[in-house]
């Protein structure tokens, strides 16, 4: 029978490798969650590297009719449905300087106002069919036919006025899961644009790419749109195509300035319908742009600047290099971009590796020129 003293002994003992056991444990469960944790961040680090300006974007959006949005607020849709692309959160905190440059929008007094306003405006009624709910109970139901919303809460508090609080609805984001099909939206791309007509271009060009058709063949995309499908796509009033071709003319310019695709439009009045073309290639590669979009337009200029032979046709010498440079076939424009980053913006070398990513691109920056004088 063992004493009192060794009772007291054993007891302490067994509490003693309690503790050491219940913080071994801790220390483990510490070491798990660091490990996910870092596992999270290498994935997203290898997402954003791959995929970080794409957005698989649903083709009930794509389809929808909502040109009664502005531009901005289709801009800031797309950065939202890509963070919760990323992140599978439908409940979100975004910086608005964030949102100002995924828009493309000028760094001025009054961008604060306009994504405000904008988001505003995805706060707007959205009709919705044929999809499944879960009801408050939880059961599972069919809708027939529904009104909800893109965005629900939105709110900038006082001591953090530098923040959004966005909420997607949750039937929304239900309403998508039942439809199938999407179109991939390169926002460096999308950001670019100045007019709605020229966006709504590029992403019907991405979404039709594809589609069969008897009059173009292989090589040739064509699509036909009447009146009253441009209107609600691009949220106009016009009854007569000669106005209507005006607008999509001022679009097909923007896009070719954006993205170097000629696509060519006209009416065709037998059939009252507005005839889209563009060239298609057999097997279509995402191309790799090294060059941010955003700067593409700059180094036009730069190169144009520094050419030594006189150009008879400037302006079409440069949507030329556009071209080149959107499809990588100018021969050292890597080359011509850094001494570009080094001579204009002072960068040095391993400023300049800073900015390319693991598949070759270069990230866009923030920074004025270092003798902006000298480059105009």
């Amino acid at each position: 029978m063992p004493n009192e003293d060794e009772k007291e002994t054993s007891v302490t003992l067994t509490l003693v490798e309690k503790e050491k056991n219940e913080r071994a444990y801790s220390d483990l469960l510490d070491t798990e969650e660091l490990k996910r944790r870092e596992k999270e961040k290498e994935l997203l680090r290898v997402a954003k590297a791959k995929h970080f300006v794409v957005l698989k974007k649903n083709n009930a959006i794509t389809d929808a009719k909502n040109g009664e949005l502005s531009l901005l607020a289709m801009k800031l849709q797309d950065a939202i449905l890509h963070y919760f692309q990323l992140t599978g959160q439908r409940k979100m905190k975004l910086e608005l300087s964030s949102l100002r440059r995924k828009t493309g929008l000028q760094k001025n007094n009054d961008y604060v106002d306009r994504i405000t306003s904008a988001l505003a405006e995805l706060r707007l009624p959205i009709p919705v069919r044929d999809f499944k709910t879960k009801t408050e109970e939880g059961e599972e139901k069919e809708v027939l036919f529904g009104i909800t919303s893109f965005l629900g809460k939105i709110l900038i508090f006082k001591e953090t006025q530098h923040i959004v609080d966005i909420e997607i609805e949750e039937i929304f984001l239900e309403y998508l899961v039942s439809k199938a099909g999407y179109t991939n939206i390169n926002l460096e791309i999308s950001s670019l644009y100045r007019s709605k007509y020229g966006y709504k271009l590029y992403e019907m060009y991405e979404r039709y790419y594809n589609l069969p058709n008897r009059e173009g063949g292989e090589n040739v995309g064509v699509l036909k749109q009447d009146i009253d499908q441009l209107n609600e796509k691009f949220g106009t009033n016009y009854s007569h195509p000669s106005r209507m071709l005006k607008g999509i003319t001022r679009g097909l310019e923007d896009m070719f300035r954006v993205t170097g695709v000629l696509m060519i439009c006209f009416y065709h009045k037998k059939s009252r319908k507005f005839v889209f073309s563009w060239a298609r290639e057999r097997t279509r590669k995402d191309p790799i742009c090294r060059i941010p979009f955003q700067r593409v337009e700059e180094l036009t200029l730069w190169i144009m600047l520094h050419k030594k032979d006189k150009v008879e046709n400037p302006e079409k010498y440069i949507q030329k290099l556009k071209t080149l440079i959107f499809r990588e076939e100018f021969e050292g424009i890597e080359e011509v971009y850094r001494g570009m980053l080094q001579q204009k913006y002072g960068m040095s070398k391993e400023e300049i590796d800073a900015l390319k990513t693991p598949n070759g691109r270069y990230e866009n920056f923030i920074k004025d020129p270092t003798h902006p004088s000298l480059f105009l």
